[in-house]
């Protein structure tokens, strides 16, 4: 067998057929798929018989939680879908999905790229660090948010603005995890590299890079959310097209069941990003046995 097998690869070639079957289904967990089966069903039926509307007469500190809302503002999984099925065959629709797709994804490469980069720079020469570090921390403070008219006006309603948000987002998302994992790497580690003739090109491919990369992939996977988020907000301040643009004339139109729609292609969409980012960390980190990498969800 390779050396590149991993223990769990090993073990199941070593065991009959009967057992790999019963292997398979207690990794399936019937018992997990049938409860979360059922807590859909469940929001299904509250939320298509309207229930979840209806509001619940508790106030803390002089806020109700969960108020009854204006009949005007209902939408039902029957709308919702109605909507999707409509727009299915509209070439407009998916022009905007596309937009937003890109958007999002250039955000993100730009942004976690450069923030993986500057990460491992200013962890692994601690002078820099000394250096930048106040800056980039000041920078972070910033509320990320408030950049996006600015953004708007330098760059334009179109996609350039929405990719400049989504990459300062994502910058430091990725960067303060990366520098802080870089420190964190375990020290025995090191010394047990450098005693065994590693150089510092060895130690820094062999012991810093892999030691940093849960924490990495775990920045990732938030960014990745975050991507999609910054870039919906900012097709709300100005933008030519983009299902953020879509959604806020749906809304202020009270089309809520188009806008219910359009929420649920977004989350599809980020949760399709950051499951491909799991899908990796898997890949790059199947060398952790004890550690459940990647799960964007279990199954």
């Amino acid at each position: 067998m390779s050396s590149s097998s991993s223990p769990e690869t090993s073990k199941k070639s070593n065991i009959n057929p009967g057992e790999l079957r019963r292997w398979r289904i207690r990794q399936l967990d019937i018992p997990t798929q049938l409860l979360r089966l059922l807590v859909l069903v469940a929001g299904f039926l509250v939320w298509q018989y309207e229930l979840i509307f209806k509001g619940v007469p508790i106030t803390v500190f002089g806020f109700e939680p969960l108020p009854e809302i204006n009949p005007i503002f209902y939408a039902v999984p029957t709308e919702v879908w109605k909507y999707l099925a409509d727009y299915y065959h509209n070439l407009m629709f998916w022009k905007d999905l596309w937009v937003t797709l890109q958007e999002a994804i250039w955000g993100f490469v730009i942004g976690g790229s450069t923030g993986f980069i500057v990460g491992i720079v200013l962890g692994y020469f601690i002078r820099l660090q000394k250096i930048f570090g106040p800056f980039l921390v000041f920078a972070n403070a910033v509320p990320k948010i408030a950049f996006a008219p600015i953004l708007i006006l330098w760059y334009g309603v179109d996609m350039g603005s929405k990719i400049a948000l989504a990459t300062i987002i994502v910058f430091f998302i990725v960067q303060m995890p990366t520098t802080a994992a870089v420190g964190l790497v375990d020290p025995d580690l090191n010394m047990l590299a450098t005693t065994m003739g590693a150089n510092k090109s060895q130690l820094f491919k062999k012991v810093v890079i892999p030691g940093i990369m849960p924490a990495v992939f775990g920045a990732l996977r938030l960014a990745a959310i975050y991507a999609m988020l910054s870039v919906v907000f900012g097709e709300f301040i100005a933008s030519k097209r983009g299902l953020g643009q879509r959604l806020l004339v749906s809304t202020n139109m009270f089309n809520m069941a188009d806008a219910f729609a359009l929420m649920l292609v977004l989350a599809v969409v980020a949760l399709a990003l950051n499951g491909v980012i799991g899908l990796a960390e898997r890949r790059v980190l199947k060398w952790q046995t004890t550690r459940r990498g990647g799960q964007v969800i279990s199954l």
